[in-house]
């Protein structure tokens, strides 16, 4: 890897370590926000819906915004965007979370694309896999350190002192990407208008294609299972699991190690052992047996046993988004690839909408969280199905 692509997989990396953190700050500290603002902490899947109601407005659009400041500039826009919608939600009202939901959602919809545009133009195309996936390690990432530190910090000092660490992160983000704007901003058009158009086309482009049908639909589905996790796990573990919110924090962090470990791991499968469709095939059965897994959490796990799950799960139910995103690159254009992964990745924001709702309201009937991750493990089964066919194959 050259000098150009270790700088820019460095700087977007580190971008999504900090955005993610963002956008998982509230659904991780839920038990002591919920407790001081009055409401209960399963409904932190209405917060996860706003962030993604967020992400879909913003991402398809996110062609046409990197097209005319470039992905660096892009993606400082949205990390702002997070520190804003982080600043907003201080106040602890309940309104000011959810509309700073939806600005943290904002920004979390433009970097991917920004990330796929910068990294389209400086990897090459047998490292793909490998390194989109490292990028996208960033998630995982965000997730661990969150839960290393962000909890620990609330024990001490409150939760508002665990969002004002996390906007730090962010803001030192900002700062660190810049030195190397006008390296890779360098093909940006000022003249480029952006249109609300863009949403409308890139999401066409998706449908009209059948490489890149099947890709929006395994994202949409594998993200309900996956944002469902990353938003109940703690809540889970404290209400099912009989843990303490700082050792549910821990474990948190393990299953994101599992996500740092996976993203890479598939990344690299898929440059040198199993193209992307049947890989992703294989996520879907994979996210099903991980459905049936914590199903089955409560208090009678022991700690051994709880880690090496939530290591595991981490590994598939967070090791596949470099995956599909370095496919895009692969088959796409590259003046298409910021517009092709904004499209698909409406798609994804829309599965990880609807999914920590989907969870919610299954818990909310239910009463059951074991319910609730058995559903939405088992709706992974029909993209896991349908990748199975050649691309362009037509139903029977």
């Amino acid at each position: 890897m050259d000098r150009n692509a270790g700088l820019a997989l460095t700087a977007m990396m580190a971008a999504q370590v900090a955005i993610a953190m963002a956008v998982m700050t509230v659904p991780v500290l839920a038990p002591q926000i919920a407790a001081e603002i009055g409401v209960k902490a399963s409904q932190v899947g209405l917060y996860s819906a706003i962030v993604f109601s967020g992400a879909i407005a913003f991402t398809s659009l996110a062609g046409s915004v990197v097209g005319r400041y470039g992905s660096v500039r892009t993606t400082q826009i949205a990390l702002l965007l997070a520190v804003c919608g982080l600043t907003v939600s201080l106040t602890g009202w309940l309104p000011a979370l959810l509309v700073g939901a939806f600005a943290a959602g904002m920004g979390y919809g433009v970097a991917t694309p920004a990330a796929s545009h910068l990294l389209a133009r400086t990897i090459t195309p047998k490292r793909r896999g490998l390194a989109f996936s490292i990028k996208q390690t960033g998630v995982p990432l965000g997730g661990f350190l969150l839960g290393l530190t962000v909890p620990v910090v609330t024990a001490y000092h409150g939760w508002v002192w665990g969002v004002t660490t996390v906007i730090g992160f962010l803001l030192v983000a900002i700062c660190a990407i810049q030195p190397v704007r006008q390296r890779f901003d360098n093909d940006r058009d000022p003249t480029r208008r952006i249109r609300p158009a863009e949403t409308l086309a890139a999401i066409a482009m998706v449908l009209a294609d059948s490489r890149l049908r099947p890709l929006a639909l395994a994202s949409f589905v594998y993200a309900m299972m996956q944002l469902s996790l990353f938003t109940f796990y703690v809540v889970a573990l404290v209400e099912r699991g009989g843990l303490d919110p700082v050792t549910a924090g821990v474990t948190f962090s393990i299953m994101h190690v599992g996500g740092m470990i996976g993203r890479p791991f598939m990344g690299w499968i898929s440059d040198r052992v199993l193209p992307a469709r049947p890989l992703m095939s294989l996520v879907g059965f994979g996210i099903f047996l991980c459905g049936l897994a914590l199903a089955a959490l409560d208090e009678s796990w022991s700690t051994p046993l709880l880690w090496a799950v939530s290591l595991g799960v981490g590994i598939i139910v967070a090791g596949w988004n470099g995956v599909y995103i370095s496919e895009i690159a692969r088959i796409m254009p590259g003046d298409q690839v910021g517009r092709a992964t904004g499209g698909v990745s409406a798609f994804t924001f829309l599965g990880v909408a609807i999914g920590p709702a989907v969870f919610s309201a299954i818990v909310g009937v239910t009463g059951s969280y074991d319910q609730a991750f058995l559903t939405v493990g088992t709706a992974a089964l029909i993209p896991a199905l349908l990748l199975l066919r050649r691309p362009g194959e037509p139903s029977v």
